[in-house]
């Protein structure tokens, strides 16, 4: 399974939409339902996906009732168990790259004119350091081709960043969009102690899907999901800049911070 699979029977909409203001417009004005953007004119050969990990949609992909879904992620918690690393010709996350990296052509939006910029809002951060391994939601502010700047909050992978910065380390990363929903649904959970997410996005996804999720590792030994959209090797460096503001989910106007790059 993969997160195309979520995308089964969403409305397609091939005409023009640009990534500043009018993804979230165009959707606004269709009932903000379910819709994938065919056409975006910054990001040629690239589609976007809005709306589309919602409880009912999961359920039915995962064939469970949405009374079972909690249940299940609880199980999940409570039996992780290792994934399974490919090598990088079985990983179809790896069959198309970027000759020169620009983070400018992919189609990351820009939501409100109050925010700073564009930001990858929906995108899973997977890091290791010091033998921990995260994977978490952070939004990420697209600075330039090369660099954004993440707010970490204030949860494990803030906690490994300062670590790392007291001992003079950057940390490796990966940056993913569009996994796997297990995948997705297991970055989202808390932990109190340092379970390893990946570990519960592949118990997850041996229950639901009947077979374990595949990793491959990329160039800085990060491992992402074989089968997600787009697998993003990078660092979070020593250097800090501007982040925000950012509208945040609850439509309040989150402020300026300094944050790592």
């Amino acid at each position: 399974m993969a997160f195309r699979d979520l995308l089964a029977g969403t409305p397609r909409d091939g005409a023009e939409v640009s990534v500043e203001f009018e993804m979230r417009d165009r959707s606004e004005s269709s009932g903000g339902g379910p819709i994938v953007f065919n056409n975006v004119v910054e990001a040629p050969g690239h589609s976007a996906a809005l709306n589309v990990l919602v409880r009912d949609r999961l359920c039915e992909v995962f064939d469970i009732s949405p009374g079972e879904l909690i249940d299940t992620l609880a199980w999940g918690m409570a039996n992780p168990s290792e994934p399974m690393i490919v090598d990088s010709t079985n990983a179809e996350v790896l069959e198309n790259r970027q000759s020169e990296v620009d983070l400018r052509a992919l189609p990351i939006p820009w939501h409100y004119p109050e925010d700073r910029g564009r930001y990858q809002s929906a995108s899973v951060i997977i890091a290791e350091y010091n033998g921990i391994r995260n994977m978490s939601y952070h939004r990420q502010l697209l600075r330039d081709a090369t660099h954004t700047v993440a707010r970490l909050v204030p949860r494990h992978l803030r906690t490994m960043y300062e670590t790392a910065r007291m001992n003079g380390d950057e940390v490796n990363i990966a940056v993913v969009n569009g996994a796997d929903a297990t995948v997705l649904l297991a970055a989202a959970m808390s932990f109190n102690e340092d379970l390893d997410e990946l570990t519960v996005a592949s118990a997850l996804h041996e229950k639901l899907h009947g077979q374990p999720l595949r990793l491959v590792r990329l160039g800085n030994g990060i491992p992402v999901p074989a089968d997600a959209e787009y697998a993003m090797e990078a660092r979070i460096t020593l250097d800090v800049d501007e982040e925000g503001p950012y509208v945040d989910i609850t439509g309040t106007v989150d402020g300026v911070r300094e944050e790592p790059v």
